[in-house]
């Protein structure tokens, strides 16, 4: 497809965020619980939430799925367009779709699952790798520092840029992890300080 580089990340910032915005685990609740997952919680729409109101293997579909189309954003936008940074668009939007989805009157989820479907379509070792060592230094704050959840989702998108440049990954990915991680915290910010009734 041969058109203008600017319309081309435009295209590839609306794939991404339809695909990110579709609220997997709304719909998942609604089915199994009849419960709005928004309102309850902790209000986010994600597999973790999810995991919390419908169980475990229900919160795991949520994430799979968020991944998928995380993946499926970067993939179109791969496919379709000639623009190198289509598929950066793509993901990065993604993200922004999941968190504030047009779908759910832009409520929505954190974006790691997005975030990392985005990553895993196109760098798929090396963002195995990197996720395997980003969650162990989350648990490493959560479970052997006692960090609140939050705080410990920040300190690990902070540190994801420079994973993600140590494990290998080119300019496009690593631009990836530093916008939709700062989205990420932008989205976990306002949990800084957030009790839930499970701890």
């Amino acid at each position: 497809m041969n058109m203008g580089a600017g319309l081309e990340l435009l295209l590839s910032g609306v794939i991404g965020y339809l695909l990110g915005a579709v609220p997997t685990g709304v719909i998942i609740c609604r089915l199994l619980r009849g419960v709005d997952l928004r309102q309850t919680g902790s209000g986010h729409t994600g597999g973790t939430n999810v995991l919390r109101i419908a169980g475990f293997w229900a919160g795991a579909a949520t994430a799979l799925i968020d991944v998928l189309l995380g993946s499926a954003a970067v993939a179109l936008a791969a496919h379709l367009f000639e623009n190198p940074w289509a598929p950066t668009t793509a993901g990065v939007l993604a993200v922004i779709g999941h968190n504030w989805s047009i779908f759910i009157h832009f409520g929505g989820g954190i974006g790691l699952s997005s975030l990392a479907g985005a990553l895993l379509w196109t760098w798929p070792l090396d963002t195995l790798i990197s996720i395997a060592l980003l969650i162990l230094f989350w648990l490493i704050l959560v479970r052997l520092l006692h960090i609140h959840r939050a705080r410990a989702t920040v300190a690990t998108m902070v540190v994801t840029a420079p994973l993600l440049w140590a494990v290998g990954l080119p300019n496009h990915g690593i631009l990836l992890g530093v916008l939709a991680g700062g989205i990420v915290i932008l989205k976990t910010l306002p949990d800084w300080n957030r009790l839930y009734a499970t701890e």
